[in-house]
């Protein structure tokens, strides 16, 4: 029930900063954010198959319980702040 609830609040969190985000207007920002999480997803996949100094097994249980929701949660939230930011500039 923890990993569970780790896992909702790694995706959660993106979640709710890059809707914010993108409905302020601020993409660059949220792009960043989501760049940075992705990047950090693809170093430790490629730490768990490589000998760079990270345990394999710590890297992707890393990557798949940590990054993966929250790059997910953060892709979601920049595409619903974006689709709430056009309603808002339809209503003007």
């Amino acid at each position: 029930m923890m990993i569970i609830g780790g896992m909702l609040l790694c995706a959660g969190a993106p979640f709710l900063l890059l809707t914010a985000l993108m409905r302020a207007g601020q993409s660059g920002l949220a792009l960043t954010i989501g760049s940075i999480i992705g990047g950090a997803l693809v170093i430790l996949i490629f730490a768990s198959g490589r000998p760079i100094g990270i345990d394999p097994v710590f890297a992707m249980t890393l990557a798949m319980l940590g990054f993966l929701p929250a790059l997910l949660g953060s892709a979601a939230g920049a595409f619903l702040g974006w689709l709430l930011r056009r309603q808002d500039d339809r209503a003007i």
